[in-house]
């Protein structure tokens, strides 16, 4: 069965996940025009997702009526450990934000969407539009600093100091279970 120009537009954009993609992206890979996109998009029916336009983006987004479903599925994924790729990422993110999700994939040499997704879904990353970058940055968030029981990011471990208590450091969240043990 083939996909019609809808179904390859919800592909597109589930595959890009929250950035997102270009509105000439779209044109050029589906081989259409304005005027169809939008069609597709005012078109565009699901029962719990819907397409939104930002600027030259197009995301698939959950629909605002799902929102209290998706905060209990947050706060019952933020009692869950983070893997080593979500630990590895989120330090990455810590001590070089703003930073961008093909940047997080340079330094960790892997594709690093799925742990970013995880670490937006748990509130201790977010991604933010800057207007002097074509990418979302990334930075930690408010609860990240609460995890770790740190009022600003300049009290987060440096290089200078020993390895072993940046590692004791992140360990702790490891072991985290979404609430801070003390």
């Amino acid at each position: 069965m083939a996909l019609n120009d809808t179904g390859k537009l919800e592909a597109l954009l589930y595959t890009a996940g929250d950035e997102g993609l270009d509105e000439t992206q779209i044109l050029d890979i589906l081989e259409i025009d304005q005027q169809i996109l939008t069609e597709l998009v005012e078109d565009f029916t699901s029962p719990g997702l819907c397409i939104q336009h930002f600027g030259n983006t197009y995301v698939l987004t959950t629909k605002k009526e799902a929102s209290s479903y998706i905060e209990l599925l947050v706060q019952q994924k933020a009692k869950m450990k983070l893997s080593q790729a979500a630990m590895e990422t989120l330090s990455i993110i810590a001590y070089n934000q703003p930073v961008s999700r093909s940047d997080v994939e340079m330094i960790r040499g892997i594709n690093s969407d799925g742990a970013v997704k995880t670490l937006i879904a748990r509130g201790m990353v977010e991604a933010k539009n800057e207007t002097d970058s074509r990418s979302q940055q990334l930075y930690t968030t408010e609860l990240f600093l609460n995890i770790f029981g740190i009022e600003k990011l300049e009290e987060l471990p440096t290089t200078e100091e020993d390895e072993a208590e940046i590692e004791d450091f992140f360990s702790n969240l490891v072991n985290q279970k979404g609430e801070n043990d003390e």
